[in-house]
């Protein structure tokens, strides 16, 4: 185990900073605490009655000397200073855990890494520090209202559909990373159903796929506005700030039958209830209701 490691680690299960010396010197310098132990007893032998063993005074005062330090990694560390700096660390990580902040394993790390520096050892930094509450990386949401009319504007100036009228196919998704899903209706076969992705500023290639009732299941995209979904998801968001349990929604979608299109999502599932909630198409409230 590295001597930083073994520090850290024996200081955040809570023992004294006079057990982490112990441990720390025992574990680098076996030797050394045997010789303390050996020393010890001759002390003791000098002073209580056995006179037969006999040490001078400068050997006595070296070997004192000897055992307030250590030297790691060619560095020579004092053992009194690192039991007063581990005591202070301790006393500030202990402050830091109190804070119920989950940037509290951030600050944690630092000031171990400070007191590593100052120590002159290896900083290795902290794993697996339990915080009360993980941090939960948020989600970017669908693009902005700005964003999603620009890629409205360059689906309509795809090179295969100039001058044609663009239809879509069962559904459109506007999800929370960005990205866009559709199926158009093939520019020269009415027959055929190309899907298409916009991502990172740009509209894939089309790619064939399967379908069926292709006749009641197709609606005009100039009658459909993308930045439109913001006004959705707010009207959505609103209405289940208002229902105990709800969730909140971070996308949007259309749905197409009938050559008619739907916003959704169009159910608020709480604990205790549920809600029918419709859109108009341009992404206004139409009702709201309890099932």
């Amino acid at each position: 185990m590295q001597f930083h490691s073994l520090i850290v680690l024996l200081c955040l299960l809570g023992l004294s900073c006079r057990q982490i010396t112990k441990s720390v010197d025992e574990t680098f310098h076996p030797k050394d605490s045997l010789v303390k132990k050996h020393d010890q007893e001759q002390r003791f032998r000098e002073n209580g009655g056995d006179k037969g063993i006999t040490k001078s005074s400068s050997n006595t005062s070296v070997q004192r000397q000897q055992e307030k330090t250590i030297v790691i990694n060619s560095d020579t560390v004092n053992i009194p200073e690192m039991e007063l700096k581990a005591k202070e660390m301790l006393h500030d990580i202990e402050l830091l855990k109190q804070k119920n902040d989950p940037s509290a394993a951030k600050e944690i790390q630092k000031r171990v890494n400070e007191f590593l520096k100052e120590m002159k050892l290896p900083q290795g930094g902290l794993k697996n520090i339990d915080t009360d509450k993980p941090v939960v990386k948020a989600k970017k949401g669908i693009l902005s209202a700005a964003a999603l009319e620009k890629a409205e504007d360059q689906l309509k100036k795809l090179p295969r559909y100039r001058n044609k009228e663009i239809l879509l196919y069962q559904s459109v998704h506007f999800h929370d990373n960005g990205s866009i899903n559709l199926m158009l209706q093939h520019p020269v076969n009415p027959k055929y159903i190309d899907a298409y992705e916009y991502r990172d500023g740009a509209w894939s290639a089309p790619k064939p796929v399967l379908a069926t009732d292709i006749e009641r299941r197709t609606f005009p995209l100039d009658e459909i506005h993308f930045a439109d979904a913001h006004r959705v998801i707010q009207v959505y968001n609103d209405k289940a700030a208002q229902v105990e349990g709800a969730k909140p929604t971070s996308d949007a979608y259309i749905t197409i039958w009938d050559n008619r299109m739907r916003w959704a999502p169009r159910t608020i599932n709480g604990t205790r209830e549920r809600y029918d909630i419709q859109f108009n198409n341009n992404g206004t409230l139409k009702s709201f209701r309890q099932e």
